[in-house]
């Protein structure tokens, strides 16, 4: 159960605030490579054709940092510039975009298909990225309201007579993230006596 779904279980005139203590991070994919300076922006405008260069609600996103390359074309190489032997210097850039998993084999076929070197040279670098969506929320409650209350709404088929405490909670934490002490730490300051949370498909409780 995501942080929406969780506060959808409550009534809007039931709850006097929320806050949010963590949000969802995803993982992302940085490709950077290197290029002459005349197949800069082709290069740029293919690779975000096939995905690459979105962030929020921008295209074509990207840095560019001009510097000097230098290589060797051995015998068999079929050099886009320089000669075979000799060293060679090129001014290129270095182009950076980010893109998803799931549009990297796209981003970097198109890098393959429309760089102009024999031999591309690349990389591919993992990092993660602040999502707008939460995952571990405080839900502060106009009156308070029982833990059996709050266990059978997010299970109906319990009877409440089974379920054990007569707790009334006035604060509570849901979190679709591990619990550690640093969100226990962050509950407490937020005056939460409860935090709910997901481990292995299933809800489970933590007094704090």
């Amino acid at each position: 159960m995501d942080t929406n779904n969780f506060l959808k279980l409550f009534k809007k005139n039931e709850i006097d605030k929320t806050e949010t203590l963590r949000f969802v991070y995803v993982n992302r994919k940085k490709i950077v490579t290197y290029v002459p300076l005349g197949f800069v922006d082709k290069l740029t405008f293919e690779m975000s054709f096939a995905g690459a260069g979105k962030i929020g609600n921008y295209e074509f996103c990207s840095f560019r940092t001009k510097g000097l390359g230098t290589f060797m074309p051995g015998k068999s190489a079929k050099p886009f510039e320089g000669k075979k032997g000799k060293l060679a210097f090129e001014e290129e850039v270095r182009l950076e975009v980010e893109c998803g998993e799931e549009n990297l084999d796209r981003v970097i076929d198109a890098l393959f298909l429309n760089h102009p070197y024999e031999e591309v040279a690349y990389e591919i670098y993992d990092f993660k990225k602040r999502s707008g969506k939460p995952a571990s929320v405080v839900i502060g409650f106009k009156k308070p309201v029982s833990f059996k209350n709050i266990i059978t709404r997010i299970n109906k088929n319990i009877n409440q007579d089974s379920i054990d405490g007569n707790y009334s909670i006035k604060n509570l934490c849901f979190t679709s993230c591990e619990v550690n002490n640093s969100l226990m730490l962050k509950a407490k300051e937020k005056n939460c006596k409860l935090i709910i949370f997901s481990e292995k498909n299933k809800l489970k409780f933590k007094y704090i």
